[in-house]
């Protein structure tokens, strides 16, 4: 395996789909396994390396790899307890739903709950260790994000706190609502979900236990051995197979396969 800065012309190429040309078709002698990642898949790709395992599986020879966590992540400090005081948010600000923007909002959690509102800035993406409770709620809309990993739920997981997201289907894929999670549907949901979790130490406890059980899977130990597999294994075995097909079988494939795509981009909010 090498990193190269031109396409080569034959052999298993890996590449972000965002960095191909619109109209790039893959020669005959190329298996191109095309990351996703925020974009959109590739219609010349021969498999799909999804970050969303909801996508993935909705995909034709769609492959779920999960995003790295936030690197140096601190967990909750221990020493905080049962301590139930800071709410935060971990991205840019336009990225949370608009009715969480506002002071207003802040105020009446405040008043509610007891809790402030932090929105942390991408400095501060690793710290954890003075926060009680995760909040990365998009949209309070049904829209699926398809193109977004759950690596929000992945860092609270790993940090040791609740998490309250929205009904994104990457979070819906990887967790179990109720018991990892909380989906919280509109901002007074928010609020109940909180008032639980501060009233009800034993769910709380519940949640962080089982996120951090989780969690395991999502290491970097464990996503590392996943495209260790991936490219020593899987993709090999994919190649291995197209390449032995006749060309007609593959001229269907692709042709089929491009089709899907065009429903995937016109269907995948």
């Amino acid at each position: 395996m090498e990193l190269v800065h031109d396409i080569p012309r034959d052999g298993i190429v890996i590449a972000l789909t965002g960095t191909l040309p619109p109209h790039f078709r893959a020669p005959q002698g190329m298996f191109l396994a095309g990351v996703i990642a925020d974009g959109l898949p590739h219609p010349s790709a021969h498999c799909h390396i999804a970050q969303n395992a909801a996508h993935a599986h909705r995909l034709p020879r769609g492959i779920f790899m999960p995003h790295w966590t936030q690197p140096g992540l601190l967990m909750r400090d221990p020493v905080r307890g049962n301590t139930f005081e800071r709410v935060a948010f971990y991205g840019t600000k336009s990225n949370l739903a608009p009715e969480l923007q506002t002071p207003e909002w802040a105020e009446h959690l405040l008043h509610t709950v007891g809790c402030t509102f932090d929105i942390r800035s991408a400095e501060h993406w690793h710290d954890y260790h003075d926060v009680d409770v995760v909040l990365a709620v998009r949209t309070f809309g049904r829209q699926r994000q398809l193109h977004k990993p759950a690596t929000k739920l992945y860092n609270a997981w790993r940090a040791g706190i609740p998490f309250i997201g929205g009904r994104n289907s990457a979070f819906a894929a990887d967790g179990n609502p109720g018991r990892d999670y909380l989906i919280a549907r509109s901002p007074d949901e928010i609020i109940r979900h909180l008032q639980k979790l501060k009233s009800d130490e034993n769910f709380y406890c519940s949640l962080v236990e089982q996120g951090l059980r989780k969690a395991a899977d999502y290491s970097d130990e464990s996503i590392t051995a996943r495209w260790r597999k991936l490219v020593e294994e899987t993709l090999p075995t994919l190649a291995t197979q197209r390449f032995a097909r006749p060309l007609w079988r593959n001229f269907c494939s692709d042709a089929s396969m491009r089709i899907a795509l065009a429903v995937d981009r016109t269907f995948r909010s």
